[in-house]
């Protein structure tokens, strides 16, 4: 279909297409990093990633990949080791079921960063009041990491006590910052925080030193964890940059609203109901105004009263002078339903309020919501007749 547009119309668009390009190429090429920087993720060169761990230790020779399945895919546990560093999504529980029987069989995992104590049962590390920062730790037990790496340094904003469970390989003389616990036929290595691994602190001393010697074996299978950094093997390829997904979006909005105002513009032209001024509901409306502007609540009750007792005393061949009283007698003997009292006393009330210039817009309403109803009950008027069926 072709579009019939003008030469404005067509200046405007070729104006709001240009800007739309520059606007998405700027958004391409100036766009932050993605989020996955500030973790230990072996996709990130900056300094909390773990690229250079990662591409040393393939280069090197040591069996190492991307692990980016559930946890209970591992396999092997005796000749494998998991390192689960800077987890950012949380655990399920069969994840850490998963973990738990990779550890009894005979597996190594080294777990490192904050959300780590979601992962396992052991006591997690207490948070400090104020963060170490970068410090020199050195071995407080004998293990073949203290034999390679005597010091390491990490980043350390939480420890545990002195008196904990597991063993403590380094620390302070009031803290431990890395833990070892044994867990069935494996263990489990846990840092306080996983800086030591990634690009920042392997070039701090006895890092490097500390990760290869907790690898040990080059035959031993090595798997950085990627599937809690929110990489699925097994979700299908998305677009290689985050801002083509809004790019496409954008443009799927774009090529919708231009349909539907072509379809608008295109389409059979009606022209929209009027509501005429003669109509009894324009003639409430404006009398209701009118009333409201004047603050006149009053009279608004003499109308509707004295429209009531006409038709009532007429529908029971009563003179239209009769007092409130016989005229609730009258009622209350017509219709055994009708409280007397209560009419009479409605009755007296809307004569009374006529000369009530204050009479407030509430008290009003009540009072004609009343007359209202026992016209409906005593079926005076078409339209109450009708409702009251």
């Amino acid at each position: 279909m072709r579009l019939n547009l003008n030469r404005e119309d067509r200046r405007l668009l070729t104006i709001a297409a240009v800007l739309f390009i520059a606007c998405a190429l700027l958004a391409i090429f100036l766009s932050p990093e993605q989020s996955d920087a500030h973790f230990a993720t072996t996709y990130s060169t900056s300094s909390e990633g773990a690229k250079a761990a990662y591409l040393l230790l393939r280069e090197t020779g040591y069996r190492i990949e991307r692990w980016e399945r559930p946890p209970a895919e591992l396999s092997d546990p005796q000749r494998c080791i998991f390192i689960l560093a800077d987890p950012n999504e949380l655990p399920t529980q069969a994840d850490k079921n998963a973990l738990a029987r990779f550890l009894l069989d005979g597996g190594v995992v080294v777990l490192g960063g904050g959300l780590s104590a979601l992962f396992v049962s052991e006591s997690a590390p207490a948070t400090l009041p104020v963060p170490l920062g970068w410090q020199t730790f050195a071995a407080q037990a004998p293990s073949v990491e203290a034999r390679n790496a005597p010091e390491i340094k990490l980043d350390a904003a939480a420890a545990w006590a002195r008196a904990g469970n597991g063993i403590g390989l380094y620390g302070d003389d009031s803290r431990y910052v890395v833990m070892q616990y044994a867990r069935g036929k494996g263990r489990l290595l846990w840092l306080v925080s996983a800086s030591p691994l990634t690009n920042a602190g392997l070039r701090e001393s006895g890092n490097l030193e500390f990760l290869l010697s907790t690898i040990g074996d080059k035959s031993r299978r090595v798997l950085w964890d990627e599937y809690f950094h929110g990489r699925r093997s097994t979700e299908p390829v998305t677009v290689s940059h985050p801002q083509m997904t809004w790019l496409f979006g954008q443009l799927t909005f774009v090529a919708v609203a231009v349909l539907l105002t072509f379809s608008r513009r295109s389409g059979p032209q009606r022209a929209p109901a009027v509501e005429s001024r003669l109509s009894p509901l324009e003639y409430v409306r404006a009398l209701g105004q009118l009333y409201e502007h004047a603050n006149a609540a009053n009279v608004a009750v003499d109308i509707f009263y004295e429209r009531f007792r006409y038709t009532l005393t007429r529908r029971l061949g009563l003179r239209p002078s009769i007092t409130s009283d016989e005229l609730a007698r009258a009622v209350a003997d017509r219709w055994p339903g009708i409280e007397r009292d209560d009419l009479r006393s409605l009755l007296e009330s809307c004569q009374s309020a006529r000369f009530f210039e204050d009479l407030t817009q509430r008290e009003a309403l009540a009072l004609v919501q009343r007359l209202y109803t026992y016209s409906q009950r005593l079926k005076l008027f078409p339209a109450a007749a009708k409702e009251s069926r």
